[in-house]
């Protein structure tokens, strides 16, 4: 039967100490063949957390008084991160964003539950589709135009393309959305996310992601007029890579004999 990191925490930053201290003691140490940092290695184990108040401040982990230990995140990185959320805009170095899929999802999801009411569960937010699994084949070409039509009048809604062009460049390494939904319900006057990523870094990604999506679930609720709920997250594969971790090792205070012979 496969281990599973099954927490229970209060917020963002508990959510991120005890899901390292539960990776770097007792996940699967593996080398990495095809993707990020390949030919390196990673710790990582399937997990599940539920985090009771993720709108606890700060967003991002607090290190030990006196600690020389880096953050591994900031409130400037997460204010600046909820715009990558929120915007379809890409950066000339960008292949995708997140917030090309969830923008508009945003605001239709909004508007369903102030017309539907809140006892549905079609407030589903989809990131990336089934075709950019072409985004790591370097061998093929795969261009999609996605238009949106008012159907009376036929008014161009929204238009958007998806290609894999970018990976013709074979200096540009092959990547597609780790994260790949946020599921949304209402229940008891809260808002609550259930996020779901199908490879997750806990050190350097985990908290910028979720204190940005956090956020975003606030501006979700504050417009629906409902209170801040819960957040729900898992992954697969949630790890922590090698060159990381010394300095994971020191914030949970163990010694590296740990990861020997795994």
């Amino acid at each position: 039967m496969i281990k599973l990191a099954m927490i229970e925490a209060t917020s963002l930053g508990d959510a991120w100490f005890q899901a390292l201290y539960k990776i770097m003691t007792e996940g699967r140490r593996y080398l990495i063949t095809k993707g990020s940092y390949e030919g390196i290695h990673r710790v990582g184990m399937p997990s599940f957390i539920n985090i009771g108040y993720p709108g606890e401040r700060p967003l991002f982990p607090i290190m030990p008084e006196g600690s020389s230990i880096p953050a591994p995140t900031s409130e400037e990185d997460i204010q600046q991160y909820v715009l990558y959320l929120m915007d379809s805009l890409k950066q000339p170095n960008e292949h995708y964003t997140y917030g090309e899929d969830l923008h508009w999802q945003i605001r239709w999801a909004i508007e369903h539950y102030k017309t539907g009411g809140y006892g549905t569960n079609h407030g589903y937010m989809t990131v990336g589709r089934p075709e950019t699994v072409h985004f790591y084949d370097r061998d093929v070409d795969y261009e999609e135009k996605i238009t949106i039509r008012d159907r009376k009048t036929g008014a161009l809604l929204r238009e958007h393309t998806i290609s894999n062009s970018w990976n013709r460049d074979e200096q540009v390494e092959t990547s597609s959305q780790c994260l790949r939904g946020i599921d949304t319900w209402i229940a008891d006057g809260k808002l609550h996310f259930w996020c779901y990523f199908r490879s997750w870094d806990l050190w350097g990604g985990f908290p910028v992601n979720l204190g940005g999506i956090q956020l975003v679930k606030e501006y979700i609720a504050g417009e629906l007029g409902v209170e801040d709920g819960s957040m729900i997250v898992s992954c697969k594969d949630l790890h922590v890579y090698e060159h990381t971790w010394a300095v994971a090792l020191m914030r949970i205070m163990k010694d590296g004999k740990i990861l020997e012979g795994r």
